[in-house]
């Protein structure tokens, strides 16, 4: 797995730890297995993670950081009470763990191969 990449114009880290490490203790004081942090523009997972979790861990904590480097956590924080801004960013991130899969999917049933040049192209298009 690479350790860099790019993002809405941002460069990005992934680091692995440790699976008590104090950095997988979220917002809300849990410890987790997985943390994006905007400050350092670095998402941190567990080193235990494998496989399918570890797929779907690393595209919940890509959500995060696109709802960062897009600019798009303002949106949530515009429609969302204070309250519910935790809870609002979850559920989006979910929502891309466990759909995006299906969503690209179907775009490549029905564009074919050339659904990797325009779908990546029309979302960067939002975020720019």
């Amino acid at each position: 797995m690479i350790k860099q990449f790019r993002l809405c114009g941002d460069i990005w880290n992934v680091k692995f730890v440790g699976p008590h490490d104090p950095i997988l203790i979220d917002r809300q004081n849990i410890l987790t297995i997985g943390v994006t942090d905007p400050a350092t523009m670095t998402i941190y997972l567990s080193d235990r993670l494998r496989g399918e979790l570890l797929n779907r861990v690393f595209i919940h904590e890509l959500g995060h950081a696109t709802l960062f480097s897009s600019g798009l956590i303002v949106d949530i924080h515009r429609m969302v009470r204070k309250k519910y801004w935790i809870e609002a960013e979850e559920w989006v991130c979910n929502f891309i763990a466990d759909y995006g899969r299906e969503i690209f999917g179907a775009a490549y049933a029905v564009l074919g191969d050339q659904a990797i040049y325009i779908v990546p192209q029309q979302t960067e298009k939002r975020f720019i």
